[in-house]
């Protein structure tokens, strides 16, 4: 009955170490599920995302590198040495994405090295590689989370197994940035030529139109269409001074008209339909502020995590 005791807890031993083993070779993600659906990116998106999280794992060295010396484990049983040692901490990745071709780079603490990763993605699925030591990172990867594994190569020195989670903080659309860009010079460049036109010498009838437009520029709702004033009327002059008057479309389908007080040759107020009977000054709208081309080195001291080498800045009391 002892013996059988004894092998029980035996048989029992082997296999809850049987089962560890196996936990620590199969290397889950942590929390999002790889295939779970985000916010996909375009299939020709050109821009960054920026992801903050963690990983967890482990990594064993088999042998020593030039980077990563060999250290002796008293407490692994291998004669190799080649016991994993756990690693976990946070984790922080910037990928760029031109179309299907991904390149990124990662550091983390915890006991992972600062890389570069480079690779393509098919959809949401990314498989991209470590420039260091081959190693594959796969997973989901949109404008929502990177979240997959990590795992080595066979027979590589260092072999690492890793499950990472990271959420998107930050996106940047390459393409939309310089859409907002061209859309702020062509706006500075419109308003310009309209005050250029308002305040010249040219037909009363192209100024007319020009206040009108530039004032159309502040309305919040029934935006005036460039180029549909029509029905203009000239009133009768007087000492030099006479009112203007037209008709126009608007983009919500309907019309509109507008009636300017004009002395000696200047236009000093107009009327629009939506407030007949209050002629006001023109209104003219400030030009938008035009946003600066994206440059990756302005974004050097945004990182969480400092890179390996440097020192951490405390924050001023």
């Amino acid at each position: 009955m002892f013996r059988l005791s004894i092998c029980g807890l035996i048989a029992l031993a082997a296999t809850l170490s049987a089962a560890k083993a196996q936990q620590v070779q199969q290397v889950q993600p942590i929390g999002l599920p790889v295939s779970q659906p985000g916010e996909g990116l375009p299939a020709d998106f050109e821009g960054k995302v920026h992801y903050f999280g963690n990983h967890s794992g482990d990594i064993s060295v088999l042998r020593s590198t030039g980077d990563q010396p060999r250290r002796r484990n008293t407490d692994c049983p291998r004669p190799d040495q080649g016991c994993p040692d756990p690693v976990g901490g946070s984790l922080e990745v910037t990928l760029e994405f031109e179309g299907e071709v991904v390149r990124g780079e990662f550091r983390g603490t915890g006991g992972l090295r600062d890389s570069r990763l480079v690779g393509r993605r098919q959809g949401a699925e990314c498989r991209l590689f470590d420039i260091t030591d081959g190693s594959v990172w796969s997973g989901r990867c949109d404008s929502e989370a990177f979240v997959g594994s990590v795992q080595s190569v066979p027979n590589a020195a260092i072999q690492i197994h890793l499950a990472f989670e990271a959420v998107g903080t930050r996106t940047v659309d390459y393409a939309e940035r310089e859409r907002l860009r061209r859309e702020a010079i062509l706006m500075r460049r419109r308003i310009a030529l309209l005050e250029s036109q308002l305040d010249g010498n040219g037909p009363i009838e192209t100024r007319f139109e020009a206040a009108i437009e530039l004032d159309s520029l502040s309305w919040e709702y029934d935006e005036y269409i460039p180029g549909s004033l029509t029905a203009v009327d000239r009133g009768r002059e007087r000492d030099d001074r006479y009112q203007i008057y037209g008709e126009f479309a608007l983009t919500d389908g309907g019309t509109g008209w507008a009636r300017a007080d004009v002395d000696h040759d200047a236009i000093v107020c107009i009327e629009f339909w939506d407030i007949p009977g209050y002629c006001r000054p023109i209104v003219r709208p400030v030009p938008p502020e035009i946003p600066e081309p994206y440059d990756p080195r302005g974004e050097s001291g945004a990182s969480l995590i400092p890179r390996q080498g440097e020192t951490v800045q405390q924050p001023a009391a």
